[in-house]
């Protein structure tokens, strides 16, 4: 081998080495793993793409991505959020918005995410698949909404319940009270004031009334009586003397 041929040898390496180590290299890389949802390998490829070169947004993007796919929605919403926000491309920024709101949803950050879809529509409005996420973002936040006039009704009307009860053992009670007060206070003058027993011997007033009146119409009779013996008297004839 000449000296000719170990140079081409050499500068044919360096061009091989120099390919492998590209960032768009590692990102197709990377966009292969994720087909095959390897998605934590395509992860690593699209963090080495971003040493390369920082600024890559391919990489960024599609590192938001293989993140979104692992189900790690928080960081995934903050790298979606900051790529919306690094672009000046209405088409890059509306994809951004899309996928921060499907990571929003995810998060249970439902008026966030509907703000992300409205943000994406902005920069795109004929995106059929925003508008349909949009739409449906929007009647589960309806729903929320139901669900929590419906849980702030019953935990109204069980604490009407609970105060009626409440109540209602206070009446129980209070009329408990007033019942062993009357129980208590009759069983005190039973015991201050005992019924004498009726002496046989004794007589009622409606007797002793009796008497009085038979004695007093014996009384009148026998007033009646001489006064007849009187009048008897005064009639006779009186004797002569000699």
């Amino acid at each position: 081998m000449n000296v000719k041929q170990i140079f081409i040898l050499v500068l044919w390496w360096s061009s091989t080495l120099a390919v492998a180590q590209h960032p768009n290299h590692l990102v197709r890389k990377g966009n292969t793993a994720y087909n095959d949802s390897l998605f934590s390998e395509s992860e690593q490829l699209y963090r080495e793409a971003l040493v390369k070169d920082q600024n890559s947004y391919a990489a960024s993007f599609n590192l938001a991505d293989a993140i979104y796919k692992q189900g790690k929605y928080s960081e995934s919403s903050a790298l979606f959020e900051a790529l919306s926000e690094k672009s000046d491309n209405p088409l890059d920024k509306s994809k951004s918005y899309h996928n921060l709101g499907n990571s929003l949803l995810n998060e249970q950050k439902i008026d966030q995410a509907i703000e992300a879809y409205k943000n994406a529509l902005r920069n795109n409005p004929d995106d059929q698949d925003t508008k349909f996420n949009l739409s449906y973002a929007q009647q589960l936040k309806q729903e929320q909404k139901q669900e929590e006039q419906q849980e702030q009704e019953e935990e109204n009307q069980e604490k009407e319940q609970e105060e009626e009860q409440q109540q209602d053992q206070e009446e129980e009670q209070q009329q408990e009270q007033e019942e062993e007060q009357n129980n208590s206070d009759s069983e005190e003058s039973d015991k201050e004031e005992p019924k004498q027993p009726q002496d046989p011997n004794e007589m009622t007033e409606e007797e002793a009334q009796q008497i009085l009146d038979a004695l007093q119409q014996q009384e009148k009779e026998l007033q009646e009586d001489l006064q007849k013996k009187k009048s008897k008297a005064v009639n006779l004839k009186i004797l002569k003397d000699w």
